[in-house]
């Protein structure tokens, strides 16, 4: 199998270390020093995939908050780069939870999807992690259920199944020179 034909489930963690919503950013940071992940996905009932928090999520609350650039024009602000920018990074500075400071808007990938296709959104997003979710279909029905989380991929697992194909092949290009009758110098 070559690393272009794998399936993200052929090479993903199937056991992934969680958290609820209503875990503090004190417990998290404690979880982010004793586990050697970069993000941790918060799920609710029955894994429902509702979040995920980053180390750079954690991180942003040790960083001094910026103050909104705005221009005050006959007695209204506008605002440089937006009032949600800004209103989204004060609610991550003000976090005292998992649910308060997570990413709700989670870039995800199904167990079915193509090795290209996860590292070139990982590349493009720059993700360090992706959760792997999967849907229940509901017939007849325009409604979307919740996406249930059913693995993870990293940086590290991606690299990993690209190192053990190049393996295989450079095994199998050996065994097929040999079979020729060549030999290894």
């Amino acid at each position: 199998m070559t690393a272009k034909s794998m399936k993200v489930k052929d090479f993903m963690s199937k056991y992934v270390f969680t958290v609820s919503a209503d875990t503090t950013v004190h417990e998290l940071v404690g979880l982010f020093i004793t586990h050697p992940v970069s993000a941790i996905p918060v799920v609710g009932d029955d894994n429902e995939l509702l979040g995920i928090v980053s180390e750079g999520d954690l991180l942003y609350k040790k960083v001094n908050p910026k103050i909104p650039q705005y221009v005050d024009v006959l007695g209204g602000n506008l605002y440089y780069c937006g009032f949600g920018r800004y209103e989204r990074s004060f609610r991550k500075l003000l976090a005292t939870t998992a649910s308060e400071i997570m990413t709700k808007d989670v870039r995800c990938v199904t167990s079915d999807t193509d090795m290209e296709t996860l590292t070139t959104l990982m590349v493009d997003e720059h993700l360090k992690t992706v959760p792997v979710v999967e849907r229940k279909k509901v017939p007849n029905s325009d409604i979307q259920p919740p996406a249930r989380l059913v693995g993870i991929i990293t940086r590290h697992d991606i690299l990993g199944a690209i190192a053990a194909t190049e393996a295989e092949e450079l095994l199998k290009n050996r065994e097929q020179l040999a079979k020729e009758g060549y030999q290894d110098e």
